[in-house]
Parts: structure tokens; C-alpha cells; sequence
């Protein structure tokens, strides 16, 4: 009978580890994670670049985009489908019409953090560009 336990507890161990490694990957997916490729520019007065704010919570992905020009940038809600590691997002902005964000999420590995690639497009300006964004921990406005 000891023996069988003996047996049974590493099995146990490692199930109750895997448990809460889903259990702590769960919440962090569902938590907001931004990301980002905005830098400071003119002498640290102005930002520039591209930022996206997302919270995920099963398939649907909402959050808050904003494309920096200046100063602070007016966010734009965005809503879509998140599957795998694949987001697409769309929404409307004053300034930009339609937006629609497709790409996909990556973990950091080698030294890298978290990052997002994909295309953002830009109805009103006519553009589709592709962004590279980092994972930040607070947005910059």
C-alpha cells in the first residue's frame, strides 16, 4: 500500500503544477496586455507610433487603439475575435474611418518579450501598413 503511494504522489505533483500553470496562464491571457511601438520624439515632447490595448476572454478580444501624432492620442474601441494566437480587431475612429487589426501574438523567446505582428489598415487614409508592436506595461497616455 505505501509503495502504491509512493507511486501516485510524483503523478500528483506534477498534475497539481500543470493545473496551476493553466491556471496562471488563463488569467494573464484574460488580463489587459498592451503593446506598442510608440517613441518619443522632438526633444521628448511628442510621441509617435502605434499603440493596442487588449483584453481577451475566450474567442472575443476588445480594447482600445491608439495611433499616436503628437501628444496624447484619442482611443479608439475595437472589438473582434481572438483564435490560437490570431487577433483580428476592427473599429471606427474620428480621424481614421474604418480600422481594421489583424495579426497574430508571439511569447517572448531569446531575449525577446511579448510581441504583436500584423497589418494595420486605415480606411479614410487608403493605407495598410504592417506594425510590429512590444508588449508595455502601461499605456503612455
Amino acid at each position: 500500500m505505501n509503495s502504491r503511494l509512493s507511486r501516485v504522489r510524483p503523478l500528483l505533483l506534477v498534475l497539481a503544477v500543470a493545473l496551476a500553470i493553466n491556471n496562471a496562464w488563463a488569467k494573464e491571457v484574460s488580463g489587459p496586455r498592451i503593446y506598442s511601438d510608440v517613441r518619443v520624439v522632438e526633444e521628448g515632447r511628442d510621441l509617435a507610433g502605434t499603440e493596442l490595448e487588449l483584453k481577451i476572454e475566450g474567442s472575443v478580444a476588445t480594447g482600445v487603439l491608439r495611433i499616436y501624432d503628437g501628444r496624447c492620442a484619442e482611443p479608439v474601441p475595437v472589438a473582434g475575435s481572438f483564435s490560437g494566437n490570431t487577433i483580428h480587431v476592427s473599429g471606427e475612429g474620428q480621424g481614421f474611418g474604418k480600422i481594421e487589426i489583424t495579426g497574430s501574438v508571439h511569447s517572448g523567446r531569446l531575449g525577446q518579450g511579448d510581441h504583436f505582428d500584423g497589418t494595420l489598415r486605415l480606411e479614410r487614409n487608403h493605407t495598410t501598413e504592417k506594425i510590429r508592436l512590444k508588449r508595455i506595461t502601461k499605456p503612455h497616455c
